[in-house]
């Protein structure tokens, strides 16, 4: 790892401003310049002053998945190693490198203790970048409500019941799996740099390699919602899940296009809501990005113990849908 290093803090995410002093000061202990980013300032654009204007010939960043994803923007276009501090409020990417997220500032050792570089995937929408996902339907319009910041749980409930009562928005989301009828339902899409664990609850929504070279399709049919409310309600007895159709499909691929041309469509990109022109057009680099190789190999995981039990028969349902055979996965390979 090159000593000539710029370190991107962006303080607004998480917990970067409890950490600003001593980050900025083990950042300088190390020869590593610091760029602390002023309110509405561009990561990507201070990364790249970073690079030339300033020599840098590898870079950090600390801050949350959405500052993360705009550097390693930079780091892939220059080609240059990329250090992550996990200092954001989920570190979903942090997580799935194997970082320590109870130690940020430990990540900073690899500019200097000879840690051996890795190659992973990024994602990439009508060749914009993304590291962990994008989302369609349900959790782009979430974004999109003025009052989602503060009451997330309140806009959550408005949009699912708008899924019910509402098909329009089901038709703009109209996909086709490889070798099938297209999907008429589907209420949300997510598209995964990567495939995530939806088998097991204690391991939901994390990743265990992001080298496959592949991209996940997560579907999800109005159907999910239908027995949730049904199961909430009472009315649909546990033994009888396994039996009910599959409301959540997957498939692995490199290339997925969607989307009517000239639609202007919503999207969830890293947490951040960006509107596209359809066609959608996704794809992946394989090993595009050089994090050094940090993992700590932690284990992360929910206690059954300690979940609340109005929230286990939901952790049941899912479970079940899990492990159920029904839940279509299809490899479609290259395409194109």
């Amino acid at each position: 790892m090159s000593s000539s290093a710029h370190l991107i803090v962006n303080p607004a995410a998480g917990s970067a401003a409890t950490f600003r002093e001593s980050l900025t000061g083990a950042a300088r202990q190390r020869g590593i310049g610091v760029h602390m980013l002023e309110r509405g300032q561009d990561a990507r654009l201070a990364a790249l002053a970073a690079v030339e204007e300033g020599g840098a010939e590898s870079l950090a960043v600390a801050g949350g998945d959405g500052s993360v994803a705009a550097v390693a923007g930079v780091a892939v276009e220059c080609d240059l190693p990329l250090v992550v501090v996990p200092t954001g409020t989920l570190n979903h990417f942090a997580r799935d490198l194997g970082l320590d997220l109870t130690r940020p500032l430990r990540a900073l050792d690899a500019f200097y203790a000879g840690h051996e570089e890795r190659r992973v995937d990024v994602g990439r929408i009508n060749g914009r970048l993304f590291i962990n996902n994008l989302s369609l339907g349900l959790y782009a319009q979430m974004l999109g409500d003025p009052g989602y910041r503060q009451d997330k749980l309140h806009v959550a409930q408005t949009k699912l019941q708008a899924a019910f009562s509402n098909p329009e928005p089901r038709r703009a989301l109209r996909i086709t799996p490889p070798d099938e009828a297209p999907l008429e339902g589907i209420i949300a899409v997510v598209v995964s740099n990567n495939p995530y664990d939806f088998a097991r609850w204690d391991r939901l929504g994390q990743r265990h390699r992001l080298d496959t070279g592949k991209l996940q399709i997560s579907v999800l049919d109005v159907g999910l919602l239908e027995e949730l409310e049904r199961l909430i309600g009472g009315t649909t007895p546990l033994g009888t899940i396994a039996a009910v159709r599959p409301p959540l499909r997957q498939w692995m691929s490199e290339r997925l296009q969607m989307g009517a041309p000239g639609e202007r469509v919503q999207a969830g990109v890293d947490g951040e809501l960006i509107t596209f022109e359809a066609p959608l057009c996704f794809s992946v680099d394989p090993g595009a990005l050089r994090p050094p190789n940090q993992s700590e190999k932690r284990r992360f995981g929910t206690s059954r113990a300690n979940l609340c039990p109005r929230k286990r028969p939901c952790i049941e349902f899912f479970n079940r849908l899990g492990s159920s055979p029904k839940i279509a996965r299809v490899d479609a390979g290259p395409l194109g």
